[in-house]
């Protein structure tokens, strides 16, 4: 989150790089003043939309629009003629920064505390130098502690989150394991090779098999055991142009089956596919399912 944030604030130093084309939202300019609101406004927030679009999912179903443009407008109306006040507001914004990265970590500071010490010593009548640079040597050493604590955390919920993905992993690996031969028992022209990777040709094609340095121009449909589907260029009305040999290994090896005209479905187990790995909506261990028809083959030079 602290990169989303630091990405929409600098969005308004990349404004010669970056266009926005809103035509039917667009507010009217009458001169250069306006024009520079106009454009800065809705570049940074078109930057800002994209950056949080990219969150992770549960990150991003907590975002709420109307709470961040609540919080993006208090800090771009304020006064700043009150200096003092924008003042305190942006050092408080910098701290809070600091302190939401320590609770991510599993270090929760408390807010009020911090506040009623920052407020005495801000206040204070006097300064003890002496007295300062103490608290300094300590905060420094709590800090060098803190650090130690959120890197154990981070650590421990990196193990926690790795021993259940592959757990889910597992299991998905049983699952699409299962769902192959029992495909398998139901349709006897399905082969496996031996590598794994389970097939069935639906139309046999023409010409050569395509091999891993050609670029191949394919239809394909891919969906986990369930049958949703995760990706199609069949549902898109474009098929995609490849080298064979950039693809995960089992589609790559069904590629190399196949020839021009050729429509096979493919059953790539998740060793060939994404392992343990998470890939947008594609589980950890998930057996993929290919449909896939060869529209041409263009053989390396």
């Amino acid at each position: 989150m602290k990169k989303i944030l630091m990405a929409c604030g600098v969005a308004a130093m990349m404004l010669p790089m970056v266009s926005c084309n809103n035509g039917s939202q667009a507010e009217s300019a009458d001169n250069f003043a306006d024009s520079l609101a106009v454009y800065m406004g809705r570049t940074n927030g078109a930057m800002c939309a994209e950056r949080i679009s990219s969150l992770p999912t549960p990150d991003r179903e907590k975002f709420e629009k109307e709470s961040f443009l609540r919080g993006f407008k208090q800090v771009l109306m304020a006064d700043t003629s009150d200096v003092a006040y924008f003042y305190g507001l942006s050092i408080a914004m910098n701290i809070q920064q600091q302190l939401m990265s320590m609770g991510r970590d599993g270090l929760e500071v408390n807010p009020e505390t911090l506040y009623r010490n920052f407020a005495a010593a801000f206040k204070a009548d006097s300064m003890n130098l002496t007295a300062v640079q103490m608290d300094q040597g300590i905060y420094q050493k709590l800090m060098m502690e803190a650090q130690g604590k959120m890197n154990q955390n981070r650590m421990a919920a990196q193990e926690r989150e790795q021993a259940a993905r592959a757990s889910e992993a597992a299991n998905n690996e049983a699952k699409g394991a299962a769902f192959v031969e029992e495909a398998k028992k139901a349709d006897s022209s399905i082969q496996t090779t031996a590598s794994g990777l389970s097939y069935k040709v639906v139309t046999p094609g023409t010409g050569a098999n395509a091999t891993d340095t050609d670029q191949i121009k394919v239809h394909y449909t891919g969906k986990l055991i369930d049958g949703t589907v995760f990706d199609s260029s069949v549902d898109r009305g474009e098929p995609v142009d490849f080298a064979v040999g950039q693809v995960v290994p089992g589609f790559g090896e069904g590629l190399k089956l196949m020839n021009k005209g050729a429509k096979y479905t493919l059953y790539i187990p998740a060793s060939l596919a994404y392992g343990n790995n998470a890939v947008g909506s594609i589980p950890p261990g998930s057996t993929l399912v290919f449909d896939v028809e060869v529209l041409d083959i263009t053989p390396s030079k």
